[in-house]
């Protein structure tokens, strides 16, 4: 759901799109397709009710504070292993010229 568009660039026609989640109706403003917006209403619903089931949590304020929760925990640990993946890689590649200039210089 990006909002920053660079100069020249055609600013995609917003909608409103209608959404429901724990029994509250409400709609958002979007550039996204309907589609999209429901993809992401459909993942959410289901991790809502798998934690409810899982932790047995029925009060939908707490779902969804436990759930939000939860989902950041998910997006921090995909940032620190993309980071230390990249950190990786950067590191095979200063090895690799490094043994590449060794080589060249007879070492």
């Amino acid at each position: 759901m990006n909002s920053t568009y660079s100069e020249g660039q055609k600013r995609p026609e917003s909608q409103i799109v209608p959404i429901e989640i724990l029994g509250v109706s409400f709609t958002i403003r979007t550039d996204e397709s309907p589609d999209y917006i429901g993809g992401l209403v459909a993942e959410l619903k289901d991790r809502l009710s798998k934690i409810s089931s899982q932790m047995r949590i029925a009060d939908p304020l707490k779902l969804a504070l436990v759930t939000s929760l939860l989902i950041l925990d998910e997006l921090r640990r995909d940032e620190d292993q993309k980071a230390a993946t990249a950190s990786d890689f950067e590191a095979s590649a200063l090895i690799d010229d490094l043994d590449k200039r060794l080589d060249e210089i007879g070492l």
